[in-house]
């Protein structure tokens, strides 16, 4: 039998006029005039009316005793789903509803993803598919629930949606693919995203910007620009800012600054110059491209900066060594962005520039935010103090940190390496194996170094091996002059020449300057010469070389070689470098020197935490 016609008077036709002439007030004053016509009622409710609004027209509908009107619990319904922390209000209304349809059940759902409760709304969706009031999830219930398991990050529960799309014939509706493309990005499966995308009979813009996204989330940026070319160049799809945003950030990782150039041409053109997204990642990739002035000057342009933007200029002359220029512009901030990102940023320049003092203001800054527990301004505080030697301070903060990542570890160890306490280094990264953290590349240097310079042969030959044997890490340059360091301390040169001369380093010439000076205190006039001889091969203009060659020859007898080397070194006009020397005068100012000269001054360190950005 067909339910019953609704019959609408002239009073409800008076509200959906004043509806459409967007006078909410007037209508919900008419409609609550009336409360005989429910249907009113819920076409207000139903028009995102303002909360205290919303709650009136609940009260007459409760006085008027319509609430277990199905129009009117729909409507209440989706008011405090939309209505932010309202969501005990929103269980309330759907526990009241008279009859639990397809879309009471999708909107409670998507409720608890908007609370940023995922587990619930993935909860709520297996009691649709248990048959919970006789309802079957529908498509945007099963997006909204892919959404949660990107929220969670949880690719097992989302390959499970992604059965029950298939199960229930939705596998061709492109927003629930797109949901599941994105979801495969944020659960690190780029792969999976890509099939998604591709059983999509027409993807639009969002559905490419989603998947080249999913490449850029998970470092897959080589795949980012071939899929963009494919969406430009082959189907003729427009991209949008969020598009380009993704494709900055792809050419900047890839340091490809011709093909940024051209891509930040086409946001000119397209009118995206605006767009604080757009020029936030393209700022982004000048940097990471090394192209500060290009940065700067984009820099200068924008209209509206953010956080983003802020940190974007900060990391890129941390990242290229202006550490001056990160105090000065961090100086300049606006104190609404002075998150902890920037200040890590700061950290890490402090660090460069082995200033202690700015580097305390900061973390003096942190603590007084009530900041505590971050582990990105926690590492990079281990860092700065190691580095300046202070390691009691930096030991403290690494023992008191909850959260260690690989970068906390490695300061740590590569701290104690550097400031002559070998045994702290090594007993540390033993300590980070014990405790389940992995070591990487960084870790194996600090550990080289630290038993280089003890002396620790037969550890440091395991520890160079286990590299490669146990956690798959190729040895670099720096971990070849840490073990040939070590071998030519102990007087081990042809073992450390040979090494050498197997690596595929064997043209680098720091490797040759390790063994070079071990050379000249020991008694092995022929590995000497070999080496000499090698490294004026290698590096023409060299000094050393040629006064270690010297003095082996005149060590050995051979007066006429060293005369003719004494030569050679004048015929290729080769001359000694002046070094420098870092000076910290009266804790304000530090100064480079050269040994000629006044010392120069390289950055005035005011304080940088200055009177009107106390907190």
């Amino acid at each position: 039998m067909p339910p019953p016609r609704t019959t609408f008077t002239a009073p409800h036709h008076e509200v959906i006029r004043l509806l459409d002439s967007h006078d909410l007030p007037a209508a919900a004053r008419l409609a609550a005039a009336h409360p005989s016509s429910p249907v009113s009622l819920a076409a207000v409710l139903l028009r995102h009316p303002p909360p205290l609004l919303g709650y009136c027209l609940h009260a007459r509908a409760a006085r008027a005793g319509i609430l277990a009107d199905r129009y009117v619990a729909n409507a209440l319904l989706a008011f405090y789903v939309r209505l932010p922390r309202h969501l005990p209000h929103a269980l309330r209304a759907f526990d009241d509803l008279p009859h639990r349809d397809v879309v009471a059940h999708s909107s409670i759902l998507a409720a608890f993803l908007r609370a940023g409760i995922p587990r619930r709304a993935l909860h709520s969706l297996r009691s649709m598919i248990a048959g919970a009031d006789g309802v079957s999830p529908s498509a945007h219930a099963l997006s909204a629930a892919v959404k949660a398991c990107a929220m969670l990050r949880d690719r097992n529960a989302g390959t499970c949606v992604h059965g029950s799309i298939l199960v229930r014939g939705f596998s061709d509706d492109d927003i629930v693919l797109s949901a599941l493309v994105d979801m495969y990005g944020h659960a690190a499966s780029p792969g999976d995203a890509r099939k998604a995308f591709e059983e999509m009979c027409a993807p639009d813009g969002i559905c490419y910007t989603s998947l080249i996204s999913a490449f850029v989330r998970n470092d897959w940026f080589e795949e980012a620009v071939r899929w963009f070319r494919t969406m430009v160049m082959t189907h003729g799809v427009e991209p949008d800012g969020c598009t380009f945003g993704s494709m900055m950030t792809a050419l900047g990782n890839l340091r490809r600054v011709r093909q940024g150039r051209e891509a930040h041409a086409q946001v000119v053109a397209r009118g995206l110059c605006g767009n604080v997204i757009v020029e936030s990642s393209t700022l982004d990739m000048y940097a990471k491209c090394g192209m500060m002035l290009e940065a700067r000057k984009l820099f200068d342009k924008m209209q509206v900066r953010n956080a983003v933007s802020w940190c974007a200029l900060l990391g890129g002359y941390c990242q290229n060594a202006e550490y001056e220029k990160v105090l000065a512009l961090f100086r300049q901030m606006d104190k609404e962005y002075d998150d902890l990102y920037s200040l890590g940023t700061v950290l890490r320049a402090c660090a460069g520039l082995s200033s202690v003092k700015p580097g305390k203001e900061i973390h003096c800054r942190f603590l007084r935010n009530g900041g505590w527990r971050d582990v990105v301004v926690e590492s990079a505080l281990v860092d700065l103090y190691a580095k300046c030697g202070a390691l009691d301070y930096a030991y403290r903060i690494f023992e008191a940190s909850s959260v260690r990542n690989t970068i906390t570890w490695n300061a740590m160890i590569c701290g104690f390496a550097q400031n002559g306490h070998a045994e702290g280094a090594i007993n540390l990264f033993n300590r980070m194996v014990r405790e389940g953290a992995r070591p990487d590349y960084i870790s194996f240097i600090g550990v080289l170094f630290a038993c280089s310079h003890t002396g620790m042969v037969e550890q440091g030959r395991n520890y160079f091996n286990s590299m490669s044997k146990d956690y798959g890490i190729a040895p670099g340059i720096e971990h070849y002059n840490c073990i040939v360091d070590l071998l030519s301390r102990v007087e081990l040169l042809e073992e450390a020449e040979d090494l050498i001369n197997k690596s595929p380093f064997r043209d680098d010439s720091s490797l040759w300057a390790a063994i070079l000076g071990a050379s000249a205190t020991h008694s092995n006039p022929d590995v000497a010469e070999r080496v000499a001889k090698k490294m004026m091969e290698l590096e023409p203009q060299y000094h050393l070389s040629y006064v270690l060659l010297e003095n082996v020859y005149r060590t050995v007898g051979r007066w006429e070689d060293a005369s003719e080397i004494r030569k050679l070194m004048q015929s290729r006009k080769v001359k000694k470098e002046p070094g420098t020397s870092w000076i910290d005068v009266n804790r304000s100012k530090l100064h480079v020197w050269n040994g000629k000269g006044a010392p120069s001054e390289l950055v005035a360190s005011e304080d940088i935490i200055t009177n009107d950005r106390s907190p």
